[in-house]
């Protein structure tokens, strides 16, 4: 991996308590202000709200506002929603009603997502070896 992939590239970790670990990347490129607040943030520890079959949502009390917002979201999908400061996990494509800034997507174990209910306890952190 060059230097340029690795300062552009964070790979992350979402750990489900009892469910599971799946693997993920987000990307400076994408929302700089909000990928610095993450990191400076991780690990983030939150509780899962599920909405219906569309997405997970970990509050996590981010301070960023909307970057590159958009509404049109893929399977597997990670976003912020600057509103109420929230990492959200696609689990199918969606047209979302409140605009998100999108920071990366998750890259194995898909799957585990479909395993989480409301109340579920998640950590993210950085894979970086520091």
């Amino acid at each position: 991996m060059n230097m340029e992939q690795s300062s552009s590239k964070i790979d992350v970790q979402i750990i489900v308590q009892g469910k599971g670990e799946i693997n993920g990347e987000i990307f400076r490129h994408l929302a700089p202000m909000t990928i610095n607040s993450i990191i400076k943030k991780m690990p983030i520890y939150g509780r899962v709200t599920r909405l219906n079959e569309n997405m997970i949502n970990i509050l996590a009390q981010l301070s960023s506002g909307a970057e590159k917002s958009r509404t049109k979201f893929s399977k597997g999908e990670i976003a912020v929603l600057p509103l109420n400061g929230s990492i959200c996990i696609f689990l199918k494509d969606t047209l979302s009603t409140p605009r998100m800034s999108l920071i990366g997507n998750v890259t194995s174990n898909l799957e585990i997502l479909n395993k989480i209910v409301s109340g579920d306890t998640i950590v993210i952190k950085s894979k970086m070896i520091i």
